[in-house]
């Protein structure tokens, strides 16, 4: 007659099933509901906005003379420089800005042409930041005349919070004069530019403004 069969074999059976479930990775389910250890890092990021502070500029050195008579070209107080734009031979014979506001988010609308000082030979330039990026610095040549011209950008986070500057775009004129870079603080960006002309650009003078988060 067979012998009765042991109940160690359900037993270890019923073991053996539990320790397998235990032994299970996580459902897919279960994962949905981890929280994200950089989640609130992210938010914060995201949630940051960045203010024209047009109530506190900064100026910076004049590069050329003083001859002719003075002039200030400014963007509006919600608005930053995002290039130049003129005319050029040996000397830089007129000049402009182009302007986009700023949103929130430290991104740009479409740049807008600002009308021009100075005078009407020769040829046309535009020198613009790329569209993220909005002018940090002017250099160029100058002495007794601005003989050349060209801007440097940021992006407006990095620039703000790091001090880390963008694009160089080509610059424009003669070769006279001592080459020169006005740069502004990190944080600050170019919203006019000041100066003295006469049929020609004798100088400029940057006037930076700070961005607030």
């Amino acid at each position: 007659m067979p012998a009765p069969p042991s109940p160690a074999k359900p037993l270890l059976t019923l073991a053996a099933c539990i320790a397998l479930t235990a032994c299970e990775p996580p459902s897919p389910q279960s994962e949905l509901f981890t929280q994200d250890p950089d989640a609130s890092t992210s938010t914060t990021e995201f949630q940051t906005t960045y203010t024209i502070d047009a109530a506190t500029p900064l100026l910076l050195d004049l590069r050329g003379s003083t001859t002719g008579d003075p002039y200030a070209l400014t963007c509006a107080q919600n608005e930053l420089v995002v290039g130049l734009r003129g005319r050029v031979d040996s000397t830089v014979g007129a000049l402009g800005l182009i302007c986009a506001r700023m949103l929130e988010n430290g991104t740009f609308t479409n740049h807008d042409e600002r009308p021009m000082i100075g005078g009407t030979t020769g040829e046309a330039f535009s020198s613009e930041c790329p569209q993220s990026e909005a002018v940090i610095a002017v250099r160029g040549r100058a002495a007794s005349t601005l003989d050349r011209i060209g801007v440097r950008c940021a992006r407006v986070r990095p620039w703000v919070q790091m001090g880390a500057p963008g694009s160089i775009e080509p610059s424009f004129g003669g070769t006279g004069g001592v080459p020169f870079t006005e740069t502004c603080p990190p944080g600050y960006f170019l919203q006019g530019l000041l100066g003295y002309a006469a049929g020609a650009v004798h100088s400029t003078q940057s006037l930076c403004v700070p961005i607030v988060t």
